[in-house]
């Protein structure tokens, strides 16, 4: 893998891991809007598949071998951050969709299409009901884990999950121990404007 180097001293860069939503990939814009305002570090976004016990498997892998110093998931991405062992790290669970099988059964059972082009080539994804509680068992059975600072971002108007049901999900990131911030310049899908905020959230600005 190519290192990129701090200019004045040669130290690699640390470190940041995004993740994926549901019906994204790894080709996701998000991660360029992201890696615009924190350019401090090397981003990483590995391709997750859509059974959820693999991509924890994959996202547990990337965590002990890179040791990230930023994690950041968005949708269900921000789901999978909150039981990623990383206590070192910022991490960030944007529009986290904690309430997953409210979600999944809105969006509808049946074939979906990725938002994005995959590296595996795959078009289109299942929705259906083992999904949803193979996804629920994931929350259920796996443990929150505490890091250096826990940050929910969150839409005012978070267009696909809803304004009440967004508001469940942040409060349930609370009582994880989440800090809780609302922005308005966004759905459910992390842009260029929100991506500001959250780069002068995240590093203090």
């Amino acid at each position: 893998m190519t290192m990129d180097y701090n200019y004045y001293n040669d130290e690699p860069k640390p470190y940041a891991l995004y993740v994926h939503g549901m019906g994204s990939g790894a080709k996701s814009g998000t991660k360029s809007s992201l890696g615009h305002y924190l350019d401090g570090y090397e981003w990483l976004s590995p391709e997750l598949p859509v059974e959820p016990a693999e991509a924890m498997a994959i996202l547990d892998d990337y965590v002990k071998v890179f040791e990230p110093k930023l994690i950041v998931g968005t949708s269900l991405g921000g789901l999978y951050v909150l039981y990623l062992d990383a206590p070192e790290a910022v991490k960030v669970a944007v529009n986290a969709t904690y309430n997953i099988e409210t979600t999944l059964r809105k969006i509808g059972y049946g074939k979906h299409k990725f938002h994005c082009e995959r590296e595996d080539g795959a078009t289109e994804y299942t929705i259906d009901e083992p999904l949803v509680k193979r996804y629920m068992a994931v929350r259920n059975e796996r443990e929150s884990k505490k890091s250096a600072k826990m940050i929910g971002f969150f839409s005012t108007d978070d267009e696909l999950v809803g304004k009440e049901p967004a508001k469940k999900n942040a409060a349930a990131l609370e009582s994880l121990g989440y800090e809780i911030c609302w922005c308005d310049k966004f759905g459910h899908r992390l842009n260029q404007p929100a991506a500001k905020v959250l780069g002068k959230i995240i590093t203090g600005e």
